[in-house]
């Protein structure tokens, strides 16, 4: 919204040369810019450096071009959404922090009391008499700031893909996705360092610790601990939670779900409109149709009409009024073939 707030108030002509600016600063093709509208070229930005990044980059290109006026505004657009979002982090982050307190006093407290330590927004079944340590409160408010995470979770493995290339902040890296799990409840995981893919076997138990947590997921980055937990730190985790990380969420159910919702799952194709820079998949179930929009070099596999696609952290996205799901840097994509059905043999008499 900020960056088409940005654009919208700009001429043709000025958007122009935005463009020749952006070329260089955001390191995207002149002939994909060129034919971009301004809800494209904001997309385009984002998909490149990230929305944050983006902002600030744009900022700089208004101010290069002389566009004081649209920067000065764009500036202070950002800081009002950015005092707004580190106030939503930190009464978030208050709120874990003492459940997690909370949980970890339980296992002293009380024998009968189980060790929920990781749950959004707040851990359940905590015994009321624990009481979180002020100095435990202060360092952790510290972290909050961040989004950092420091004490170290103990988590089940589920599933962990194969690391590959993608564009971070960091540049281009290898990464990989994983599913994990706590006793009450499972969540995905985005792992900036491929190196950390020997810890990520499934059904071993993990402690992590300075990890980031976003609103739905985790990050492990190259900051980040990754050990084996000890024996008698094995996390147990119930049938039917390992069941429900695997499933693949019904259509109608995601088109409930917030923009920005992580989604991974297998969906089968019905439809597919290529364009230069990205494909559009139709994918159906028993419950519904919606589009898979992927951008940029992850429209290379081929794909056809009754294949499926496995999609690994993709978003809920808004297109006008319709919901799809859309691809981000780190995404992951494949398709899976549909069986051929066998040549029925003639009988040679």
């Amino acid at each position: 919204m900020l960056l088409l707030t940005g654009l919208d108030h700009i001429t043709d002509e000025e958007l122009r040369r935005f463009k020749y600016f952006a070329v260089t600063e955001f390191k995207i093709a002149r002939s994909t810019l060129n034919t971009a509208d301004r809800t494209e070229l904001a997309d385009q930005l984002i998909q490149s450096a990230g929305a944050a990044s983006a902002v600030v980059k744009a900022i700089s290109i208004f101010q290069k071009l002389n566009y004081m006026g649209i920067a000065n505004a764009l500036e202070e657009k950002k800081k009002e959404a950015e005092s707004k979002y580190m106030t939503n982090t930190k009464k978030r982050g208050t709120q874990k922090v003492e459940s997690r307190s909370k949980a970890e006093k339980c296992s002293v407290a009380s024998a009968t009391c189980s060790d929920k330590v990781f749950k959004e927004p707040s851990a359940t079944g905590v015994c009321p008499q624990a009481k979180p340590q002020k100095k435990q409160m202060v360092a952790e408010q510290e972290a909050i700031r961040e989004d950092l995470q420091r004490d170290p979770l103990a988590v089940m493995v589920l599933k962990a893909i194969n690391p590959f290339e993608c564009e971070t902040q960091e540049g281009r890296q290898e990464i990989f996705h994983a599913t994990v799990a706590t006793e009450t409840d499972f969540f995905f995981v985005k792992v900036l360092n491929a190196q950390f893919k020997d810890k990520f076997i499934p059904k071993r138990t993990i402690k992590i610790s300075n990890y980031l947590w976003h609103s739905n997921f985790m990050e492990v980055t190259s900051f980040s601990v990754v050990v084996d937990a000890e024996s008698n730190h094995e996390v147990r985790v119930p049938d039917n939670i390992i069941k429900k990380a695997g499933k693949t969420p019904k259509i109608n159910k995601l088109r409930t779900q917030p923009c920005g919702t992580i989604v991974n799952g297998l969906f089968k194709v019905q439809k597919i409109t290529e364009q230069e820079d990205r494909v559009l998949y139709g994918i159906h179930d028993g419950t519904g149709t919606m589009e898979v929009l992927v951008l940029g070099t992850q429209s290379k596999p081929k794909c056809e009409e009754g294949d499926k696609i496995r999609l690994t952290f993709f978003e809920v996205s808004k297109n006008g009024e319709k919901i799809q799901l859309k691809s981000g840097p780190c995404s992951f994509f494949k398709v899976i073939k549909a069986a051929k059905p066998k040549t029925e043999m003639k009988s040679v008499e």
